[in-house]
């Protein structure tokens, strides 16, 4: 297994986490889901998202965001 799979799977296993504890305070009435949703897609947007990590990371996000929704 080389670094960066190493690398992306800990992202994987951080977005899953985070996912599951949102989907949890969500169903628990606890977080506004749409709220942090809209929030998530704001958070990079596409003018500022001008590195390829930036770019990653607002395509992760909005990913995270639609699987949320």
């Amino acid at each position: 297994m080389s670094k960066f799979e190493e690398l992306e799977g800990r992202v994987d296993a951080l977005a899953q986490a985070l996912m599951r504890v949102v989907a949890e305070l969500e169903s628990k009435r606890l977080l506004d889901g749409p709220r942090v949703s809209t929030a998530w897609r704001g958070a990079r947007p596409a003018r500022v998202a001008c590195t390829r990590q930036l770019q990653a990371s607002r395509r992760v996000l909005l990913q995270m965001a639609d699987t949320l929704d």
